[in-house]
């Protein structure tokens, strides 16, 4: 009970003092993140949006950069994996999208651009994750990507929707990549965490500003930094 002195006018003041507070400790919190802080996170399966969910079209296996099935690994083709995928994968590479934020890109944009214009049978990753924190389902898991130009055996692709050389990536976005990394890398017991401009060094992607949380990332989910867990295809 508030004390009768104070009149309906002083309870008005100190309410909205109050909500002012409590804004300004949210933006000061957000403002003094680093890459630094830890992100907090856990190793249960996230909620994914299957391909069914958001209207994915068929691979096109006529498509004119991964044509044909391969047959072995070493092959350029669309490659489905025979071993089990925990003896398979053992790298995560993570991308920017490098469309911006108040595009509001969605999955079936960015399948189009990898069927039309990059000519590949499907989408290049096998997870997304949207402005929203929403993750979805690629390319089939038991399917190699094609996201790491000469290095996509072996390696699971995850893009961060975002042009991450301008945009800022989201708290919500941060926190759900490190969701889901734990939880791939305990069920494919994976060994390393990579960008994909470790891999392709022509590339600036995931971009400076998600760059700045690949260390962070790596450590909590338990993985190495870098390269050199993949193992070329023979």
């Amino acid at each position: 009970m508030l004390p009768e002195k104070i009149s309906r006018r002083g309870v008005l003041l100190i309410t909205v003092l109050s909500g002012i507070g409590a804004a300004v400790g949210v933006v000061l919190a957000r403002l003094s993140q680093t890459p630094s802080e830890p992100l907090t996170a856990s190793a249960s399966m996230p909620r994914i949006i299957s391909r069914e969910e958001w209207g994915a079209l068929p691979p096109n296996h006529d498509a004119e950069n991964e044509a044909g099935f391969a047959a072995s690994p070493a092959e350029s083709a669309w490659y489905v994996y025979t071993k089990p995928l925990d003896e398979i994968y053992n790298t995560v590479v993570i991308h920017h999208s490098d469309t911006l934020l108040f595009a509001n890109e969605t999955m079936p944009s960015l399948q189009l651009l990898h069927l039309n214009v990059n000519k590949w049978a499907d989408v290049a990753y096998h997870f997304a994750i949207d402005k929203h924190g929403s993750i979805y389902e690629g390319r089939d898991i038991h399917v190699r990507g094609a996201s790491v130009a000469g290095h996509n055996t072996g390696v699971i692709g995850v893009v961060v929707m975002g042009n991450f050389e301008i945009d800022q990536p989201l708290d919500i976005q941060l926190t759900t990549l490190q969701n889901l990394i734990n939880w791939l890398a305990n069920i494919y017991t994976l060994s390393h965490l990579a960008g994909h401009s470790e891999f392709n060094p022509e590339s600036i992607c995931p971009g400076k500003n998600l760059v700045v949380y690949l260390d962070q990332l790596a450590q909590a989910a338990g993985l190495e930094r870098g390269t050199a867990g993949y193992v070329a295809p023979v």
